[in-house]
């Protein structure tokens, strides 16, 4: 499915993506630095990063779709590169969100053959990296939305 009502589905559904995925990595980032938040929010990180996990490439397979209807540019194919690596940033800032938040729970935490100092440890690696892959995620997000924004407005 390329389209809705008639619309193609690659700009309705690249902004969710536009979207969801600054607000999943400035959630990451939060519940990195501040633990109470990552009591307060639970679950839902993880779910949210998922849910930016399904609608990326649901948003580049619409637009290689769309891509077969209008005819190349050096611009569209720029974006289209750049609209694949997306993936590369969001899965590992679900991966390690997921991981963050089951390093949370005591029926993981218990069993973890780890001293309390060294999963203290665990837990700032892990928070360094949501952080490192959050900040991937936004820039890989800005230079594809940038380069689509060219090829159709410029």
């Amino acid at each position: 499915m390329d389209t809705i009502v008639g619309l193609p589905l690659h700009p309705l559904i690249v902004h969710l993506v536009v979207v969801i995925v600054p607000v999943t990595a400035l959630v990451g980032v939060a519940v990195s630095v501040w633990p109470r938040a990552r009591t307060y929010l639970g679950w839902f990180p993880p779910l949210l990063a998922l849910v930016a996990l399904i609608a990326v490439p649901i948003a580049s397979s619409a637009g290689e779709a769309l891509e077969e209807k209008v005819p190349g540019t050096s611009a569209i194919e720029r974006h289209a590169e750049l609209g694949d690596i997306v993936i590369l940033g969001v899965g590992p800032l679900f991966g390690l969100m997921a991981l963050q938040w089951l390093l949370d729970q005591s029926v993981v935490y218990r069993r973890i053959p780890l001293s309390d100092d060294a999963l203290v440890w665990v837990r700032r690696g892990t928070g360094a990296a949501v952080i490192v892959a959050a900040i991937a995620s936004i820039w890989l997000v800005v230079l594809a939305g940038d380069t689509g924004a060219r090829a159709v407005w410029g």
